[in-house]
Order: structure tokens, then sequence, then C-alpha cells
């Protein structure tokens, strides 16, 4: 019945599905299909492992419940793996396990053989760090798909969404001709279309119940169950005591045994099983993958809603008493425990298991503890204090506006002191990385005068300022001179922005020794503390242009984030590894990273962080020629304030010099320049060489490479290394330009070594044309590509077609000589079949190569 009027929304689901990995979204109203049309995808994946799962009304604060409900299936798969993950989660409050839930997640599905379909109902209310996980899965995993429904959509970056609508009158008659086995009169479809507005699980109760009344006629001996909900509350008291414990326990598990079960209800276990064996007779109560639970969440939902106050508390309190007295063994049952507590008892009762709750999901799983904090803060006195873990909570799992939030009410009843300063340290950060600027400052500015130590604060109004192109002078200076005294975490924040300030303002010296101190000082300080610390550092070495030390200290990063399965607060880390990629010459694979980090970043309004990683994948984009791509991007414009816009005003210049419109490049520097950023300064002054010296304006040329040579005295090793291309281009100095390349070489970064291999060419030295001409196929840096080219030919060389060939293509070129047909390749690269198709056509031609048995002879002969 699913399919009614929907065959063609089930073949766009599992096609989907099949194109692995994908993340794929239903979403509607209650009663809509939403399960139905999921378990009809499942059934059309036969090679498929399907890990089903289900969110439940109380999963907000049950860290990673829903996943690990859906990992069920995987007790005799991989039952090592599963216990390292349900132990993991069980030692959160320790905050130094080995590794992470949300690590152990990805390497458990990582490692399970084919293909992998992780299907959750109700996504939209599984807890935060589930979805957290699910997010970033597909990342990691090639051979994993992802599908959700949903009533309505969860923060999730989706590949597919589909919105399943009300059936129309039509399809209403064609489902009710289903149920009754003929076709209904017009009368009866009108009826039922009305009562229901089109909502197919309506529609069903709605005929079943003219069944069951005797207005229409149904062969189906199955239709004297009638109306699920009508007969619900025609039972008898038992019935619907059992029904109501079952709609109860529902909101955080799926069934339970009978004998407990009759406890809770209050009946004796004659009474109750009598009792349930009516519900399974009625179809209120159906069997599952775990024993017995009810049909349909709208039962569950009217089960409970008929409850009065008083009693639906009871029942919370008798499931909390059922459980303790079980044993609250590990992190996962107390959660459960205290979600029963929270709805059933007394606030005296509530508030220590809440906190109790707070405190086991703080370290590995941040978003379920802000949920805690938060339900304690509605009941508790001392609200400030609740609020202000509530946002460090938020800020740690990348939710600003929450984090803001929070911060700011926090604030308001906060007493001056240590929790209140480093609160105001928060909603500063949190206002920062939504790229409001103004709001930030202000926050700064009024409550620097209640900080117990203003240092971090300070630091956070200078790097604001310095983005904003204001004089922030005097706020770095009181803050570097209270940074050695000030308290430890706040040291923390305060490297951390006085280092990033410097590096805007161009003082490269003053950066590292912001950096140092930083990293000196938070090698002692709790694993968090140094999380962040290493990751700030990171930020600064990859935008200074140093790829060895970004790397050693994301390196030493990713040890504690195994341990914690936080990082990548506000998107630093997921911008920090896109410019390292940039660097490395990775550059596919940092395309692909951003495009599926800017979503989330977009989602969670980290808007600061995500202006800057656009600029990222613009500076690859515009040297791989793609120009178009690039236009789209720049339509959308960043943060308002000096920094992002003079970035994107030299981005807007590059391209317009590809195109060929000199007037609009001159005009885009020119207002970049205008703006005074140092940081953007050398970046323009560089695009300002290359414009001139297009133009044949050697004159104008050499001023701008004399400048930037100039301010890039003190400035980072990335803009030392942009002078010295820049005056081997304006004053064709080879001494430069071997300084470039050395530099280049040093530190690996491929790019910047193929345009100083370009430029000595054009001063003399041909033989580094081919060289360079490698690396900027490698890179799919096609204009470079093709002036190499151009070059090579003036010099009388040729380019060997091979060298044009890039990493993907070769690697497809060795998986055919070894014998592999496309479907493996696909498996094998974890490609799809028409990817490994549109490969191999490139490769044909740009060799010449017209089949596969030559293609394989000429990687014999040692021509590829």
């Amino acid at each position: 019945m699913v399919t009614v009027g929907r065959a063609n929304i089930l073949d766009r689901v599992v096609a989907a599905v099949s194109e692995t990995p994908r993340m794929i979204l239903i979403d509607g109203e209650p009663g809509i299909g939403k399960t139905h049309l999921l378990g009809e995808v499942i059934t059309r994946l036969p090679g498929f492992r399907v890990l089903r799962g289900q969110a439940r009304e109380l999963d907000g604060g049950l860290a990673y419940a829903s996943l690990t409900g859906a990992f069920g299936a995987l007790t005799d798969e991989a039952p090592e793996q599963l216990a390292a993950l349900h132990q993991a989660i069980d030692d959160a409050a320790h905050g130094h396990s080995p590794a992470a839930p949300a690590i152990l997640a990805a390497q458990l599905i990582e490692s399970l053989p084919g293909r992998t379909l992780i299907a959750i109902d109700d996504l939209h209310l599984a807890d935060a760090d589930t979805l957290n996980v699910l997010r970033r899965l597909p990342r990691r995993v090639p051979r994993l798909s992802i599908l959700g429904t949903a009533r309505r959509p969860p923060a999730l970056d989706v590949d597919l969404a589909i919105k399943l609508e009300p059936l129309s009158r039509q399809e209403v008659a064609a489902l009710v001709t289903n149920l009754l086995g003929r076709t209904p009169s017009e009368t009866i479809v009108r009826r039922v279309h009305t009562a229901s507005s089109g909502n197919p699980w309506f529609a069903q109760e709605a005929v079943l119940t003219l069944v069951q009344g005797g207005a229409v006629w149904s062969p189906d001996p199955e239709a004297r169950r009638g109306s699920i909900l009508r007969r619900l509350f025609q039972r008898d008291e038992s019935g619907r005591k059992l029904a109501r414990v079952l709609a109860a326990l529902s909101r955080t598990r799926e069934t339970i045994d009978l004998a407990p079960l009759a406890e809770l209800a209050g009946l004796s276990p004659r009474e109750a099983e009598h009792a349930f064996d009516g519900l399974v007779r009625d179809g209120i109560v159906t069997r599952t993958a775990e024993g017995y639970g009810l049909a349909h969440p709208l039962v569950a939902e009217a089960l409970y809603d008929d409850l009065a106050v008083t009693e639906r508390r009871r029942v919370h309190s008798r499931i909390a008493e059922l459980l303790q007295r079980d044993g609250l063994t590990g992190t996962r049952r107390i959660l459960e425990w205290t979600a029963h507590v929270a709805e059933g008892g007394s606030p005296g009762e509530a508030l220590p298991a809440m906190m109790h709750a707070a405190q086991l999901t703080r370290w590995t799983a941040p978003l379920s503890a802000a949920h805690w904090y938060g339900r304690a803060a509605e009941i508790s006195d001392d609200k400030g204090d609740l609020l202000a873990r509530q946002a460090m909570s938020y800020w740690k799992g990348s939710r600003p506006a929450l984090a803001l939030n929070s911060g700011q009410r926090a604030l308001a009843v906060l007493p001056p002191g240590r929790r209140h300063t480093r609160t105001a340290h928060t909603a500063v950060g949190a206002a920062h990385a939504m790229g409001w600027y103004e709001v930030a400052l202000a926050i700064a500015d009024q409550q620097l005068p209640h900080a117990d130590d203003p240092t971090a604060l300070l630091a956070q109004q200078s790097l604001i300022m310095a983005e904003l192109g204001q004089e922030s002078d005097e706020q770095a200076r009181r803050a570097w001179e209270g940074l050695a005294d000030c308290p430890p975490e706040d040291r923390v924040v305060a490297g951390g922005s006085l280092a990033i300030r410097s590096l805007i303002q161009g003082d490269w010296a003053a950066s590292q020794r912001a950096v140092d101190d930083l990293l000196g000082y938070s090698a002692a300080l709790p694993p968090g503390a140094r999380l962040a610390s290493l990751e700030s550092a990171a930020h600064v070495m990859s935008v200074a242009g140093l790829r060895s030390k970004t790397v050693e200290l994301l390196d030493q990063a990713e040890q504690i984030h195994r341990g914690l399965g936080w990082h990548d607060i506000a998107g630093q880390h997921v911008r920090t590894t896109a410019v390292l990629r940039r660097l490395s010459g990775e550059w596919d694979q940092a395309l692909e990273e951003i495009a599926a980090g800017a979503g989330a970043m977009a989602e969670a309004g980290l808007l600061e962080n995500l202006g800057l990683l656009r600029n990222i994948q613009l500076d690859i984009l515009l040297d791989q020629g793609r120009t178009d791509e690039a236009e789209r991007i720049l339509a959308d414009p960043p943060p308002d304030c000096p920094m992002q816009t003079g970035l994107r005003h030299t981005l807007f210049a590059r391209l317009a010099l590809q195109r060929g419109d000199r007037a609009t490049a001159r005009r885009e520097l020119e207002r970049a320049i205008e703006l005074g950023v140092p940081d953007v300064l050398h970046r323009a002054l560089a695009v300002q060489v290359m414009l001139h010296v297009a133009a044949g304006d050697d004159a104008a040329a050499r001023d701008a490479a004399a400048e930037l040579a100039d301010r890039s005295v003190s400035g980072t090793p990335r803009a030392q290394l942009a002078a010295d291309l820049s005056m081997g281009r304006a004053f064709q100095d080879r001494s430069r330009v071997g300084a470039a390349l050395e530099r280049a070489r040093a530190d690996g970064l491929p790019f910047e070594e193929a345009q100083a291999r370009f430029l000595l060419g054009a001063l003399g030295d041909r033989m580094q044309l081919p060289r360079a001409h490698s690396i900027f196929v490698r890179l799919g840096a096609v204009p470079w590509q093709e002036a190499a080219e151009r070059r090579i030919r003036d010099a009388g060389l040729v380019p060997a077609a091979a060298t044009r060939l890039t990493p993907s293509e070769r690697r497809v070129i060795a998986l055919v000589a070894g014998g592999m047909s496309n479907p493996q390749i696909a498996e094998e690269l974890h490609y799809s079949r028409k990817t490994v198709e549109v490969y191999l056509t490139r490769v044909y031609a740009k060799t010449g190569i017209k089949s596969r048995v030559e293609l394989a002879l000429a990687v014999a002969r040692g021509e590829l």
C-alpha cells in the first residue's frame, strides 16, 4: 500500500541509497508513510547489511542512544567492536578513554565488509551526538548509506531529501481499494479522503472504522480489528493500563518483558497476560525485531497523551524505580533512568540525577550534556551556573547560536567571578564565530568591568577589532601584559586570540610568540584545553603557510580527539584541514571535504569560518580554471568585515584577470588594498604584480613587487614566499625565485614549487618546465598547465602524454592492467561504475589508446 502514488519516490530513494556513500532523508507529517517507505526500500536492497534503529521521545539526553540501537544488529557479526563501543559510552565520565564513542562507531562501520545501510526512524528525536556521528560517517566510510525518516528535517547535510505529501483523492481511492479488495463508491472515497486529509495512516483507520461499524463490507478477516485508536479506548481497564505503561516506556526503549510490565501497570501476571494477548490480537501491539512494541508512533502518542499529568508522573517514577532496582550499571542505563526521573521525580530527586547525567556526558557527548544542564536549570535556583555550563557544552558541540543564547542568559544572573568571566569568553567566541562582530564587541565591552581577569576578553576584543580594521593596539598591549598571570583556562583563549590577531596584522614574530606560549602552557592542562590549543596553533601555522608544522600539530590533536570524540570547535578543524590539503596539493580531496563541511557549518551558523573556508575553495577552483563554479560561490557574500571583504575583492580580481577583464581586476584590487588589512595586502599585491605583468606594465609590476617585499619582511612565511615569486616575476630575479623553490620543496608545497619551476623556465632554465608541467597536471591546475605547455613548445620540447594523467586516472589504469572489470574497480576504489567509465574515457582521450587490452600492454611496456 505504501507505493500507492509513490512508486517513483520509492525508485528514487532505492537508486540514491545504492550509490554509496549517501545521506537520504524522508520527512513528512505523522502517519504520512515514512516508516513504511523506509521498509519498502530495505526490501529492495538485498546486497546491503541493514542496521535499523528508532529514535525516541526522550533520546535528547541519551548520548548515542539512536546509534547504538541501530548497531544492535551487529551483536553476532562484530561482537568485540560493539562491546568496545558500549564500554566507551559507559566510560564516558572519565574523559580519558582510549577512543571516544564517535571514533569507535566510525571504525566499527569501516571494518564491515560489503555495503551497509544505517536506517533510523524519527531522526528529529535523535540525540545531537548521534546526529554528529551520522553527519561525519559518509565522509569516512565509502560503502555506507544512511537513510532516515523525520517529521521535521534535522541538522544533516543530505544528498537527497524527500518530503512526503498527502495522497490525492485518486490515490486514496486506490488505497481503499487495496484495503477492501474491491472498488469503493465515490461516497466512501470522498468520506475517507475528507476524514484523513490524504494521510495514509488515518485513511486506513477511517476505512477500518467504517468496516467495523458495518458501513462497508470487506472480505479481509483482519478488518474486524476496526480503528485501533477507537477500539483502544473501548478496551477493559487492564488493557488500557498495560498500553499506557508501554507508551511511557516507548519513550526510551522498544520493549520489556511481560513480568516487569505487569508490575509497572499494577496488574497480576494473569491479568497482564490476558490484557497483552488482547492488545496483540487487536493490532495495538505488534511483533518487532526485539519482541513486541506499539503498532505505530501515533498509537504511542495517543496513549501517552491520554495519561493524566499525575498518572503520567507516577508511571515514569515506577519505571525509574524498576531500572534502579535492576542496577544502574554504565552510562547508558543511568541516562535512561535519569530520563524517567526527570519526567516523574520531584525536583529534589530529578536535579541531582540530571547533574549526574551531565557530568557523565560532558567529555564525550557535549550536546547531551547541554541537554541535561538545560533541564536542570529549569528546576534549580542556581540557574546562572547551570546555564553557563550549558553554554560551554554547546560551544564544544559547535552550536554557537545556542551557546550564545545560554551564555547571555547566564551572564544576566551570574555574580562577578570566575564562572561569569569564563561564560563571557564563551559568549564573545560564539558571536564572533557567527560573524556577529559588533555583537561580540558589545558583549566584551559590557563584561570587561565585571571580569575577575580581563586578559582573555581583551585579547578576543583585539582580534575582532583587527578583523574590522579598527585600531586595537591598546587592547592587545594589555592582553600581552596580563598573559603570564591570567588563569590557566583564560590563557588558552588569550593566546589563541593574540596569535591570530598578530597574523592578521602581519606580525609573524608576535604570532610565533603567542603560539609558543599557547603550546608550552597548555601541555599540562586537561585534554579539552590541550585540544583547543593544538587546533588554534595548527590554524595559525596553516594560514602562515607552514605545512609540516601544521601536520605535526594536527597529528597531536588527533590523538586527543580520539579520546574525547569532539573537536572542530566553530569549524576551525575543518578549515585548517582544508588549508593543509591546499598546501599539500590534495586539491580534489580538499574540495570534497569543503563541500561536505560547508553545509554543516552553514546549518550551525558558523559564518566566520564558513566565509574563510569558501576562500580556500575559491583559491583551488581559480587555480584549476573552474571560473564558472568560482563565480557562483563569489555571488554569496561573506560576513561583513574588512578582512573577509578584502579577501573576496582579491578573489574577484583573480577571476576577472583569468577572464581577461583587467579593468575589473584592477578595480577589485584597489578596493582590497584600500581596506588596509595586512593579511589581505600581501595577497592583493601578489595578484597585482601578475596583473601588471599581464598588461606589460613593467614599472607598475616592480613597484607592487617591491612594496610586497617590504611588507613581507615581518610577515608570514607564506607572504615571504609570495614576495620571492613576485620579485622573480617583476624583476626577473632568479635568486628570489630560487629561494622560493627551496622554501616550497623544503616544506612540501607542490603548487608553489611548480610556480617557481615555471618562472625559472621562463627565465631561461627550460629543463624546469616539464617538471612544473607535471605538477600542474597532477593538481588539475589547467591554466598553469596550459601556460607551461606553451612554454615547453616554445622551447622546442614536447610534453609527454602520460604526464597529463591525474593520480585517480593512474589508479584506474593500474587496476585495468591487473585484469579488473569496471564493477570490480568501482568496488575497489569506492566509485560508482559511471565514474570509472568517465575516468577510462579521459584516459583514452589523453593517451590515444582505444581498448583495455592496449591499455594493459602499454602499462606492461612501461609506456604509462
